[in-house]
């Protein structure tokens, strides 16, 4: 860790007014080299003090670190009053439209705020004794084939900025992996990612699945992205998804990526 990193992380470990959570956050979300996001950040935060200083610091964290640095400041920001939670939905949404184009990582960027903001709208999880998922119905192959299928933009490495655009082969190839378990009994449908609605649909069927078959399909997951990665290591923005996706199914992280995670050794406390 570099000093400048260590002071970054500091500096961004004592927000905690409203104002300056709201700008950590925006300044988390925005996309390398995007003038158009820039300039949106800079009018949402045109009235933030220091907004500049911060944006500065989260410049400076390494890949490894902005996920979880988000995490923790979203987190923070659902401690505060509707109205101010609302707020940062609101340029949330008008800084990931800046460019004309959402990139899939914001979708998941974005049900992400809206779980740890307080809007979680998962139904009870269903009951099993057992972790098995090769005996599931059509209907939970099917929705784990949509939400796949959306991951495969991002998996095993983020190939496009288009949210509209068709996984590449490597993702294809991750997808027929992940969806191997269910050939010889469910039909399982081509790699097409899903519009949001279903993206959003399918997430919710998954969060009712049972508690100990979510963290298996997660292993899954990671398991053949790293299969399907080069020295079978995890991009930034392959781990990224991943870890959105184990937050949304309340899942705790494989190996894997606690291992990404950890070897920037700048993950913050909760």
């Amino acid at each position: 860790m570099t000093d400048t990193e260590q002071a970054a992380t500091d500096q961004l470990g004592r927000l905690q007014g409203v104002q300056e959570l709201h700008a950590a956050v925006l300044a988390l979300l925005l996309p390398p080299a995007s003038q158009r996001a820039a300039r949106a950040w800079q009018i949402e935060c045109d009235e933030i003090a220091r907004a500049a200083q911060i944006r500065e610091w989260v410049v400076q964290l390494p890949g490894t670190a902005r996920l979880p640095w988000f995490e923790v400041l979203v987190s923070r920001m659902g401690g505060q009053p509707l109205a101010a939670r609302q707020a940062l939905l609101e340029s949330t949404r008008r800084l990931m439209g800046a460019r004309g184009i959402v990139r899939p990582i914001d979708r998941l960027h974005w049900l992400e705020m809206r779980q740890r903001l307080g809007e979680n709208t998962a139904a009870d999880t269903h009951a099993a004794a057992t972790s098995d998922l090769s005996q599931l119905p059509q209907s939970d192959v099917a929705a784990i084939a949509r939400y796949s299928a959306f991951l495969a933009r991002l998996v095993p490495a983020e190939a496009t900025a288009l949210d509209d655009a068709a996984p590449t082969e490597s993702g294809v190839a991750w997808y027929t992996s992940v969806m191997t378990p269910w050939q010889a009994h469910a039909a399982v449908p081509p790699c097409t990612p899903p519009d949001t609605d279903g993206l959003v649909h399918a997430l919710q069927e998954l969060q009712v699945l049972a508690w100990m078959q979510r963290p298996a399909l997660v292993r899954g997951w990671v398991t053949a992205a790293t299969q399907h990665s080069r020295y079978g290591r995890l991009n930034d923005s392959a781990a990224d998804a991943l870890r959105l996706s184990c937050s949304l199914l309340d899942s705790p992280l494989p190996p894997e990526l606690v291992r990404h995670y950890g070897a920037g050794s700048l993950e913050p406390a909760a």
